[in-house]
């Protein structure tokens, strides 16, 4: 495999106007809140004129840029306190933004026939009326969601300062010294020494017990709050967490149900995992850190070559787009411990460009992350920056950006495993490329149904840290088949997911990205015009719900088992071959 130079370290200076330094960041922010202020002062009885709504729309564009920009800030050695009272701001003008168009919306719907041809015919830009026209909410429900909205964001920036907080004491090489979250979660599970990992991960589960009555807090606090803004608007959080995503109830039913029916087939690797080990039953760490015991190593600019050269065959511009990506300082390589655990892409759409962060250390899952947040930066790529009144959290589905992200993923991990003669290495490979599918619909599977469980146990009264460990253990058991000897009881508080404002019910999105991923993959062999739906599919993300998209681009009815039960096939063929070798 060829490798080339690669730089590791993200160029940051030329995105905002402000660049990296924090202060001028803070006052770039300031400068939008006045931007929006000069709006407000503009409101009248009649909408918007065109140039107003073309002014939102940008300014819009320029909140959504400036989130992008503070997570990146988050990785980087910055003042924190100042940096959440940054995202406070930010987090404060999308809901004065959203409050301003809904009352452009109300507007719009109280106008008579005459009154709105006569505005209409000033507006060139029809998206505008898309937006406008769509059903509002009432001022009570708005006002309702923006104080939800606001409060989960603080909450949010609280759990991620007290996870910030933890410290954990561990003994290695034979001195005792202390971990960061972010250092001892890397370290459970990443760690090259088994001894180690195992010892990290005692440590840090001790900590989090320790801690765990002001996580359950958090987030009892968190989900009461979407409870009472569900009575409200009488609405329910899993609906409309379908409905951004694309999807119906039919196709996520279908879905598990064809995993549900595939467990035995895919509980024979767990098995066979048991009977390497000389145990009766493998642990859920033993299964999440069993793909570290290869010492084959990945340099960065070897993965890079690697991702380019696994995409070429499917298509040549993404093959270029990896490279052109990595020289124009997009990606930020470089271990730090300031950076939260797996690593993320953040868009700057008006920019053109995007942002990925996550700590590579050489290792096949280093890789394999680094391939599946390139696959992030290729769909933003494709997506149609028209101007629009609604933010991204509103419209993005995370389905179709995970199926974009674990399409480069797949691709990437296929490209080694063929391209590996060492029998042992490509046995290591496959081995954790299993353990990453089981990873999506059996982990992933425990955290939805847990997330799902706990908001129906919530509505009768807040549940403390044991009753909230108790229900993330039973959950897991059921999604891992009860295959496991122990399982992982501060789930909860590990995984982010959970505590993010703005996207409840961000797991299942990760399995159904998965199989569809690797699906599409499938068709990428058998069709010549793959190339030409594939992009038109991404480009149209948001135009349409992702289950009508894939239907219109690759004539798949999702709300039949018969897809997802294929594509859980081609896993299984993995565990067979894995047997084999």
């Amino acid at each position: 495999m060829k490798t080339s130079t690669a730089p590791s370290k993200w160029n940051l200076t030329n995105l905002l106007p402000c660049g990296p330094d924090t202060e001028q960041f803070h006052n770039h922010v300031t400068s939008l809140k006045e931007t929006l202020a000069s709006l407000e002062g503009n409101e009248q009885s009649a909408p918007f004129n065109e140039n107003e709504l073309h002014t939102l729309a940008k300014l819009i564009q320029q909140v959504e840029s400036a989130e992008s920009f503070y997570y990146c800030l988050t990785t980087e050695k910055t003042d924190t306190a100042l940096l959440a009272s940054i995202h406070t701001n930010i987090s404060a003008l999308k809901s004065h933004i959203r409050l301003l168009v809904s009352k452009q919306q109300e507007k719009v719907s109280h106008m008579s026939d005459e009154q709105f041809e006569e505005w209409f015919s000033y507006t060139k830009e029809k998206r505008f009326l898309k937006d406008l026209k769509t059903d509002s909410k009432s001022s009570t429900e708005e006002t309702v969601s923006n104080f939800a909205a606001e409060t989960l964001t603080s909450l949010e920036n609280i759990y991620a300062q007290a996870r910030q907080n933890l410290t954990v004491q561990v003994e290695l090489a034979g001195e005792k010294t202390e971990l960061s979250f972010a250092e001892s979660s890397h370290a459970a599970l990443s760690h090259r020494d088994s001894s180690t990992r195992n010892h990290v991960f005692r440590e840090l589960n001790r900590t989090l017990e320790k801690q765990a009555g002001l996580f359950a807090s958090i987030y009892n606090a968190m989900v009461d709050l979407r409870l009472k803004e569900q009575q409200v608007r009488s609405t329910d959080d899993l609906e409309e967490s379908l409905k951004v995503n694309g999807i119906s109830k039919p196709v996520l039913d279908a879905m598990w149900t064809a995993v549900d029916r595939s467990l035995p087939g895919l509980t024979v690797y767990l098995n066979i995992k048991a009977r390497e080990s000389g145990k009766e039953k493998i642990s859920w760490h033993d299964l999440m850190t069993s793909s570290q015991e290869t010492s084959d190593e990945i340099p960065f600019p070897e993965a890079v070559s690697g991702i380019s050269d696994a995409l070429a065959p499917i298509d040549r511009n993404q093959s270029t787009f990896i490279n052109e990506t990595i020289q124009s300082g997009w990606v930020d390589a470089d271990p730090r411990d300031t950076k939260p655990p797996g690593g993320f892409c953040a868009p700057f759409m008006p920019e053109d460009e995007s942002r990925i962060s996550l700590n590579y250390d050489n290792s096949i899952d280093s890789a394999r992350r680094l391939a599946h947040e390139l696959g992030h930066a290729w769909h933003f790529k494709q997506m149609k920056n028209a101007p629009t009144l609604t933010f991204s959290d509103d419209t993005f589905e995370m389905t179709t950006a995970e199926t974009a992200s674990i399409f480069f993923e797949t691709a990437y991990i296929d490209h080694l495993i063929e391209n590996t003669s060492d029998a042992l290495v490509k046995k290591a490979i496959l081995g954790a490329k299993i353990e990453r599918s089981l990873n999506y619909l059996m982990a992933i599977r425990g955290a939805f149904l847990f997330e799902n469980r706990f908001y129906e146990a919530r509505k009768k009264g807040p549940k403390d840290a044991e009753q909230l460990e108790h229900l993330s253990l039973q959950s897991q058991k059921e999604a891992f088949g009860s295959s496991l000897s122990e399982y992982e009881p501060f789930i909860w508080i590990k995984y982010v997911q959970f505590y993010q404002a703005n996207v409840p019910f961000y797991n299942y999105p990760y399995s159904l990205g998965f199989l569809l991923s690797i699906g599409l993959l499938d068709r990428a062999k058998k069709d010549p015009h793959f190339t030409r739906k594939y992009q038109g599919f991404l480009s149209e993300t948001g135009l349409l719900p992702l289950e009508e998209l894939v239907e219109k681009h690759f004539d798949i009815n999702l709300a039949h088992t018969d897809f997802w039960e294929q594509a859980i096939h081609q896993i299984t063929q993995d565990i067979e071959q894995y047997r084999q070798l």
